[in-house]
């Protein structure tokens, strides 16, 4: 992780809603299967708690948190916030990190406080 002091003045506009993916995949076979859902009207805890409780209903899930947005184009397209899709064979040590770390995440969930929980009817 690199870590670099900016100005918060730099950035020109802001999201108040963003729209986030959320990837459950299932191990089947050399693949998994995988289950997306974007959610609106949530905050990253929110989309980590929804996620984290989606993938614990499923035995050996992996999951992951991408931002949804569109470019100038008008073309999707996702940054990862929480892993990534394990479908990608890795191509780095990061990559490799990265996938290391979804697979603790079963064992050792992130806490994530009450407030901060997504609604149970969701």
């Amino acid at each position: 992780m690199d870590v670099i002091e900016v100005d918060e003045r730099d950035s020109t506009w802001e999201d108040p809603r963003p729209r986030f993916r959320v990837y459950v995949q299932r191990p089947d076979g050399d693949v998994f299967a995988t289950e997306t859902t974007d959610l609106l009207e949530a905050d990253v805890l929110q989309a980590v708690d929804w996620a984290q409780r989606r993938a614990a209903e499923h035995e050996g899930a992996l999951w992951s948190i991408a931002l949804v947005s569109d470019d100038r184009r008008g073309l999707r397209g996702l940054t990862w916030l929480v892993g990534s899709d394990a479908n990608d064979p890795p191509e780095d040590d990061l990559d490799v990190d990265r996938r290391a770390r979804m697979r603790a995440r079963r064992a050792d969930p992130v806490v994530v406080p009450i407030e901060d929980r997504a609604p149970a009817d969701s």
